[in-house]
């Protein structure tokens, strides 16, 4: 009875603790609800702030002959959110914000595949296993220039931002087989 009683305190703290991650889907959309997290207390007057917790992962364990034969690393890509840690100033801003949000995950999901495009184009039987490296930087420099453009563009414009949204939606379509369960078809050679 003890031994149940511990294995139950345990798994209720782990479960507690854990932070429960959302993976990027393309039907799903965000709302306030997804934005757990509690807002810093220092507001600035007439700003509406959010926060999204969203990161893109990449991680792999394999042994090297595995390495050596793996091709295809779309499943070791990640582009998600933890909506524990992210969170929304109320106002009368919320929808337009909801909508940036989503822009900056979807836009999160683009460079996920064009990082898993990359990987796939670059990665061969004789790759190091830092082959990813080079790619990661690139494309995490771009993302972030991207960004920021997208942001001063549609700062307080709802049209620039559709229109923007509208581009990266597009973008992440053309990429369709490098979505994280999808197998990217051979070149004809």
């Amino acid at each position: 009875m003890t031994k149940t009683f511990t294995f139950l305190l345990l798994f209720v703290s782990f479960s507690t603790f854990a932070q429960v991650k959302m993976e990027w889907k393309k039907d799903v959309v965000l709302s306030k609800s997804d934005f757990k997290g509690q807002a810093p207390q220092n507001s600035i007057a007439g700003v509406q702030r959010h926060y999204l917790a969203a990161n893109l992962d990449f991680s792999y364990a394999m042994s090297n002959y595995e390495f050596m034969l793996t091709k295809n690393f779309n499943k070791f890509v990640t582009a998600s959110y933890n909506p524990a840690t992210s969170w929304i100033e109320e106002g009368n801003k919320t929808d337009l914000i909801l909508k940036m949000a989503q822009l900056d995950f979807d836009l999160l999901e683009l460079y996920a595949r064009k990082y898993r495009q990359r990987l796939y184009e670059t990665k061969n039987a004789l790759s190091a296993n830092n082959f990813f490296q080079q790619a990661h930087d690139e494309l995490n420099a771009e993302m972030i220039k991207r960004q920021a453009d997208i942001q001063a563009l549609v700062t307080d414009s709802e049209s620039n931002l559709e229109e923007q949204h509208d581009l990266i939606k597009k973008e992440v379509e053309v990429l369709a087989d490098f979505c994280k369960e999808c197998k990217p078809a051979k070149k004809k050679k």
